[in-house]
Order: structure tokens, then sequence, then C-alpha cells
């Protein structure tokens, strides 16, 4: 995949990270949806290669099956295997692949193993909290989280995870599929899965797709490439608790980060690069956008907003 162009920012609205063409002088064919409890949006120009309603049916699959919510998932399973070598399907493997890449290049910063942390800080239901419900820390003992590499293996089609540990790829697995819902539409389309947008071709002005900043702070436009956004401003419960763990402590992320939006080659990369600049901080900027297919980033911090000069 061709490195992103991208424009400077300009005057945008306020909405989150979405696909956002400002005419239809191309045919732009557009559906909205919600799946993995957030909205989902694609575009295409001209006719899609998949029909709308197929992708959607594909995306609602995919979530039955590795969702950590529910029981009798694929991911669920492989959490309950207690150390047992476990058949998985072609799209998990990948989807394992995928992380324990991440936890490499994100020096640990983004470890799919932290889901005993997540469940001990209290997130232990599908977001929005019921009203009047307390979702504060279990008083189950935080610690570090492992090494992925040290806790999750695979060979062949197979996968093994240590007993006592799980693992929640829900985040990653968006900025991925994302990626795969621009691929089934055709070589000219945008898709937004709850903000991890993945953008290929010209889009509806030939110039690439224009994507929304999130907080009204402009726009980029987006060509063969994708925007992911991580904060710990949205999903927030109790005392300063979020869904963003450090696996080095195993608790929410305090870095002086608050939010950041990273603009990358592909959905995954600019998924795990948000995540791993949001929990580790200034401290790791230098070293982590210079990884290869991080093309650019917009921070929020705890004192000022930064951006890249791409």
């Amino acid at each position: 995949m061709t490195p992103p162009t991208l424009r400077k920012p300009v005057l945008a609205d306020s909405r989150p990270p979405r696909t956002a063409p400002r005419d239809d002088s191309r045919g732009v064919a557009r559906h909205r949806c919600t799946v993995f409890g957030c909205e989902v949006a694609f575009a295409c120009t001209g006719r899609p290669d998949v029909p709308f309603h197929a992708v959607e049916e594909r995306l609602r699959e995919l979530d039955r099956r590795f969702s950590r919510f529910t029981a009798d998932s694929e991911l669920s399973r492989l959490n309950a295997s207690g150390g047992r070598w476990c058949t998985v399907s072609e799209e998990m493997h990948r989807l394992l692949r995928v992380a324990l890449n991440a936890a490499v290049v994100s020096d640990g910063l983004v470890n799919i193993a932290v889901l005993p942390s997540l469940l001990a800080s209290g997130y232990v239901r599908s977001w929005p909290p019921a009203a009047g419900e307390d979702w504060g820390e279990r008083p189950a003992r935080q610690r570090p989280v492992p090494p992925l590499t040290s806790v999750l293996e695979l060979r062949g089609r197979e996968a093994r995870l240590l007993p006592g540990h799980a693992l929640d790829a829900g985040a990653l697995a968006k900025g991925l599929w994302a990626d795969d819902v621009v691929t089934w539409l055709g070589p000219d389309a945008a898709a937004s899965l709850g903000g991890d947008v993945s953008c290929r071709g010209p889009g509806p002005t030939g110039e690439g797709w224009p994507v929304a900043l999130p907080g009204g702070d402009g726009t980029v436009v987006v060509r063969d490439g994708a925007v992911a956004t991580s904060g710990v401003a949205k999903r927030r419960w109790g005392d300063g608790l979020h869904h963003l763990i450090d696996p080095r402590t195993g608790r929410p992320s305090r870095s002086d980060i608050t939010q950041a939006t990273v603009i990358a080659s592909t959905g995954a990369c600019a998924e795990w690069a948000s995540t791993a600049l949001v929990i580790g901080g200034s401290d790791v900027l230098p070293w982590l956008t210079g990884r290869p297919g991080v093309c650019g980033w917009r921070l929020t911090r705890t004192d000022r907003t930064e951006e890249s000069d791409d």
C-alpha cells in the first residue's frame, strides 16, 4: 500500500472521525449502521464490488465471533481454553498475528492480554453502563501484564493462551477490519468502524477522502491510508477510570497524552500507534512516530495540543 497522501487540516465540523466527502461529484454511495456497539459508515464511488448489506452482515458475523462479551464466541472459547492448543479460524489467526506484531513494534505498550486488568478496573459489560450502574474497581490486586509473546503462541492454524490470561482484541480488530471493508468495496472506498477510518483511492474529488478530526479540529485528506484516534475521555467511569490499560502497571494509563490521532499506512497501524502514544506518553513520541507506516499525528496533552509537520 502506498503512503497516504496528506493535506494540512482545514476547518470542518465537530463530529467524530468519519468519512466526510465534500461533494458527490463522482457518484458516492453511502451506508451507515451500528455494529460492535458503535457507529459504522462506509462509502464508495460507483457500485460497490460487494453490496453494502453483505458487507454489513460480514461485520456482524465478525462481531459475533470475536466479542469478549459473548460467552460462545471464538475469542471467548480461546480465553477459556486453559492453556490447550486450539484450532482457530483463518480470521482469528490473522488477528492474533497482527496483535503479536503490534506488541513487538510498540515495545509492549499495546498488549491485547490486558483483559483481566480491564475487568478488574470495572469494564465487565459492553459499553455504555446502564443508568445507575457502578463500574468501580474490583478488589482484585492489579499487576503488570506479562508480554503478549510470553503468554500467546501460534503454530500452523493453532493458538495457545497460557492459563490465567485472557485477550481483548476489539480496538485492534476494528482497525484491521476497516482495511478489509475498503478492500471488499472496491478500488475507491472509505470505511469508519467506530472512528477507525480506512481510505482507498482518489475519493469524491480525486484528491482522496476527507476525514474529520475529533473535536472539530479540521480534516485530513487521505488516499490509500488510515486514521485512528485513541483517548481517555470517551469511555470513562468511576474515579478517573477508563478503558486504555497500561500493561506496565495493569491500571488505566495516566500519561500526559490524553488523546492521539495517527495517520498511517493501514488501519491496524494507525490503531496500535494511537493507543501506544496515549499509554506511553511524550517519552515514547520520538521513537514510536518513526516506526514504519506511521505518517502523521496529532496529540492532545494535559497542557497543549501538538501535531506533526507532515
